[in-house]
């Protein structure tokens, strides 16, 4: 007998939320055995009744712009300084 451990995020996730989805358990019960918080559970199963198993892959977090960022013809400008004066970002400031 053998047993299959999950070696990917979405199957771990899949081995908690397919039992609650398929009302074998209930989120409640899960949740205490789990080492997942109740509201990950949550939104796991929100997510897996949505889009499937594709809903349970991980998603970045990383944001997709940066508001203040510097602008780009002043980094440039900043580069040819340095270039020019061989001076460290600190001097030049």
């Amino acid at each position: 007998m053998s047993i299959h451990m999950p070696t990917t995020i979405k199957e771990e996730r899949l081995r908690w939320v397919v039992p609650i989805y398929q009302k074998e358990l209930k989120l409640k019960d899960v949740a205490k055995v789990c080492p997942h918080s109740k509201r990950s559970l949550e939104r796991w199963v929100a997510a897996y009744k949505k889009y499937g198993a594709r809903g349970l892959e991980p998603k970045s977090t990383r944001p997709k712009s940066h508001p203040r960022e510097t602008e780009i013809r002043i980094k440039e400008r900043i580069i040819d300084l340095r270039k020019k004066t061989r001076k460290c970002a600190l001097k030049l400031k």
